[in-house]
């Protein structure tokens, strides 16, 4: 009996713990721990010179990157959050195109945080930049794509919507977080975290139930 009641109560921890770790951040639709992150489509290169390929990490794989990479996305990943209740405050570009789009800063939320980083050149910054495509499934509510560099946040001004995919240009690569409207209670579809959030609320309500039934019939018993 006390085995039972033990594992039922592991159990109950073990999914609130879950439940916390995947709930949606301040500044987030949800959870980017969760999150399957952007794809590569295709990307260009300024310089016929460069032998760039590009890697996409979202942030639920941070922990793949160089210990140096991963400062700089966590850093990213603390700025959302800290102004979670007005994204305008990581740049005053975004309030722009909020008066453009006649949209509040409540109205908005990052859908997606990840990095993008150049290998195999060892002298990129002489060639100059990207034009990349990706696609992700949280493009629907697109408001503006944000870019953190050297420290601060700036809003990618060609990025816009094509087929789908989201197109834009850089000259330098860092973090990056797609900003959507949420006004309608958007989230983002690709996650499957909504699933996995029913399932551990159902596993903690038929534990709870079993410990209150266990507990009733150790009483009658007494």
């Amino acid at each position: 009996m006390k085995k039972f009641l033990a594992i039922c109560l592991t159990l109950i921890m073990v999914m609130g713990i879950t439940l916390t770790a995947t709930a949606a951040p301040a500044g987030f639709v949800s959870s980017p721990s969760a999150e399957a992150g952007p794809e590569l489509v295709r990307f260009s290169k300024v310089s016929s010179d460069c032998t760039a390929r590009l890697v996409i990490t979202p942030y639920s794989k941070r922990n793949t990157l160089p210990a140096e990479v991963l400062k700089v996305l966590e850093e990213a990943y603390n700025d959302v959050v800290n102004n979670g209740t007005d994204l305008t405050k990581l740049t005053s570009e975004l309030t722009e195109v909020l008066k453009s789009k006649k949209l509040d800063p409540k109205d908005i939320a990052v859908s997606d945080l990840f990095d993008v980083t150049s290998y195999d050149c060892d002298d990129h910054e002489r060639h100059g930049g990207f034009d990349i495509v990706l696609s992700d499934d949280g493009l629907k509510h697109f408001v503006a794509l944000l870019h953190k560099k050297d420290g601060k946040w700036e809003v990618v001004k060609d990025a816009k919507i094509v087929d789908d995919h989201i197109h834009f240009s850089v000259d330098s690569l860092s973090p990056f977080a797609i900003v959507v409207d949420h006004s309608n209670g958007v989230t983002s579809p690709q996650t499957g975290s909504n699933s996995q959030l029913i399932v551990y609320a159902m596993i903690m309500i038929v534990s709870a139930a079993a410990l209150v039934v266990v507990w009733k019939k150790s009483r009658s018993l007494a």
